[in-house]
């Protein structure tokens, strides 16, 4: 739910229309589409308006997937499940509402819009944005307080995956075994260093650089990433905290969160650190919230990262890849002022 364009090519179908307009009270002739981007979800998406009332609308049309569908369809329910049930303990988080129509296919929301104070990327002023991140940080630690019963575990699907995800990973295995992967990380590392628009990461991707020439140091961060699955699962999160899953309203400092499909039960701090890495690839200065990070959890991330990020594209134009490599740069960058403080 990032920038608003008119007329992009995954604006919601007929069937998203039709539950759309039924929620308005109005003909489907009568609505106003304005179609969102951002993200990396196949799901149709658009902002939906009537009468000066707009919500948003999340489909999944399996035209767009290359399966049945039944993945996403399973993750579209685990999203209105989570909120539902979040909405009586912290409901300052999440949407007010959320329903789920046309058999599953429609995920329908308030839409929380500029016109009403609304913003879904980072703040352009530093004060602005030292005031949004604390507020996200501040939003991840209360989620890792909320307790659910393990019925309620089952149900909504909240299991520990994610700290196991990333300390058996075997991305830092893989490059410290593999000279053809390290060859292939630093030609994309040296492609990206010639990039000018990206040249507030230069230091981190100039050190990412450097450790991939040092087998002693890659296998000390390596043995850093393993012991993560020593950490406890014991903290609720999101799981998927970047900026654009988060509604922030400037004037009340509110944050509400979207996408709840891979929320679970992760170790204490995985929302506050993903966010982190988030903003400091954005070009913010985290210094101020070094203390929140897990250190096991970024020096795994390093790894997970950069493996990743020399698969193939999802598609032509997307920018996953070019993310995920940055992203394991400025991780890299984050572990070690973090160990060093």
């Amino acid at each position: 739910m990032g920038q608003q364009t008119e007329e992009a090519n995954n604006t919601i179908t007929i069937k998203g229309r039709e539950a759309s307009a039924d929620e308005l009270g109005c003909n489907v002739s009568d609505i106003q589409l304005v179609n969102v981007d951002g993200g990396y979800s196949r799901n149709r998406r658009s902002l939906v308006g009537y009468a000066g009332r707009w919500i948003f609308a999340k489909e999944v049309d399996l035209d767009l997937l290359p399966s049945e569908g039944i993945e996403e369809l399973r993750w579209i329910h685990k999203d209105f499940a989570c909120v539902n049930t979040l909405i009586s303990t912290v409901p300052e988080l999440v949407p007010e509402w959320e329903k789920l129509v046309a058999d599953g296919h429609v995920l329908l929301m308030p839409s929380y819009r500029a016109e009403n104070g609304w913003s879904w990327s980072l703040p352009e002023t530093e004060s602005e944005q030292r005031r949004y991140v604390q507020a996200v940080v501040d939003a991840t630690k209360k989620l890792e307080t909320v307790e659910f019963s393990k019925d309620a575990v089952d149900e909504l699907n909240l299991h520990p995956y994610f700290r196991d995800k990333l300390a058996l990973d075997d991305g830092l295995a893989l490059i410290i075994q593999n000279e053809e992967t390290r060859s292939q990380l630093e030609d994309k590392y040296e492609a990206i260093s010639q990039d000018e628009s990206l040249i507030r990461l230069h230091p981190a991707i100039h050190r990412m650089q450097v450790i991939l020439r040092d087998e002693r140091a890659l296998r000390d961060l390596s043995v850093k990433a393993t012991s993560l699955i020593k950490q406890p699962n014991d903290c609720f999160g999101h799981c998927d905290v970047r900026s654009d899953n988060i509604a922030y309203n400037s004037s009340t400092g509110q944050v509400k969160f979207v996408d709840w499909n891979w929320a679970s039960f992760a170790t204490a701090g995985f929302g506050a650190t993903e966010f982190l890495i988030d903003m400091s690839r954005r070009g913010v200065d985290v210094t101020p919230w070094l203390d929140y990070l897990n250190i096991e959890m970024l020096a795994a991330v390093v790894g997970f990262y950069a493996k990743r990020c020399l698969e193939d594209p999802l598609a032509p134009g997307n920018i996953l890849r070019d993310v995920q490599a940055q992203s394991a740069a400025v991780t890299l960058d984050l572990y070690e002022r973090a160990i060093e403080r």
